[in-house]
C-alpha cells in the first residue's frame, strides 16, 4: 500500500493506492487516522506534497517513513522558471508535472483554486513560462466584508457571473466573474493550450467558464507519482 498526501493551507487530502490503483481516499487524513482504519498497518510508502509546516510535524509523527517532494530545476522534460526552484510551492510544481505528463509537447495552463488561486503556464517545450498567485474565493470575500461597513453578505455562495440584483449576488458574482475573466483572458492568449483545473474550488470555478476544462481533483497527487516514479 502507498499513501499519498496533499497538505495544503487548510487540510491534508489523501489517497491510498495499491498495485491496481486508487484503493481509498478523502479530504482529511487526520480524521481518517483517528478512526483507526485497518489499512494503516499495511502502508509501506508515504509520498507527501506539503506547503504547511504544522502539517509536516503531524505527518512525520504518524508516518515516519514519509518522503516529501520538493520543487526541482527540471523533471521528465518540464523545466522550472524560478531562479531558485525550491522557492516555488511544491503543489504548483507537482500540478504542472502531472499536466505535462498527461499532455507532453503541448501548451498547458494549470489552475489550482484553493485557499489561493494559482495559474501557471507551460509552453510546448516543457518550459514554465511563469505564473500568478491570487487570493482564493473565500479570502477575497472575507477581506472585502471585513474592510467595508455597508457591504453585507452571507458566507454561503451564490454561484454565477450575471450582474447581481442583491448585495449577496453583487459580491459573489463579482468575485467569480473577475476570476473567470482572468482565466479566459489567458486562455484567449494561448488558444492552443489545454486548461487543467484542480483545488477545492476547482469544480465551481470550472462551471463558470465559457469553455470546458480538464477538471482533475487529484492533479497534485498524480504529480507525486510522476515525481517519485519517473
Amino acid at each position: 500500500m502507498r499513501l499519498e498526501l496533499d497538505a495544503g493551507n487548510t487540510r491534508i487530502k489523501w489517497r491510498l493506492c495499491d498495485h491496481r490503483g486508487r484503493f481509498d481516499g478523502g479530504l482529511d487524513i487526520k480524521a481518517a487516522v483517528e478512526s483507526k482504519p485497518t489499512w494503516i498497518s499495511l502502508v509501506e510508502d508515504v509520498w507527501v506534497s506539503s506547503v504547511h509546516e504544522e502539517h509536516n510535524h503531524w505527518i512525520t509523527e504518524h508516518f515516519p517513513q514519509a518522503k516529501f517532494a520538493h520543487s526541482q530545476v527540471a523533471h521528465s522534460g518540464l523545466s522550472n522558471s524560478y531562479e531558485d526552484p525550491h522557492k516555488m510551492g511544491v503543489d504548483r510544481w507537482l500540478a504542472m508535472l502531472s499536466a505535462w505528463d498527461k499532455n507532453p509537447d503541448g501548451v498547458n495552463i494549470v489552475v489550482d483554486a484553493g485557499t489561493a488561486i494559482t495559474l501557471d503556464i507551460v509552453d510546448a517545450f516543457g518550459r514554465h513560462v511563469g505564473g500568478y498567485i491570487c487570493p482564493g474565493f473565500h479570502m477575497m470575500k472575507s477581506n472585502l466584508l471585513a474592510s467595508t461597513s455597508k457591504v453585507l453578505a452571507q458566507s454561503q455562495w451564490q454561484i454565477g457571473r450575471a450582474p447581481g440584483q442583491s448585495t449577496q449576488q453583487c459580491v459573489d458574482h463579482g468575485i467569480q466573474d473577475m476570476v473567470a475573466c482572468w482565466i479566459e483572458h489567458h486562455r484567449a492568449m494561448q488558444p492552443e493550450a489545454k486548461v487543467w483545473m484542480t483545488g477545492g474550488n476547482g469544480e465551481a470555478l470550472a462551471s463558470l467558464l465559457a469553455e470546458p476544462v480538464e477538471l482533475v481533483p487529484d492533479l497534485v497527487l498524480d504529480g507525486l507519482y510522476v515525481h517519485f516514479s519517473k
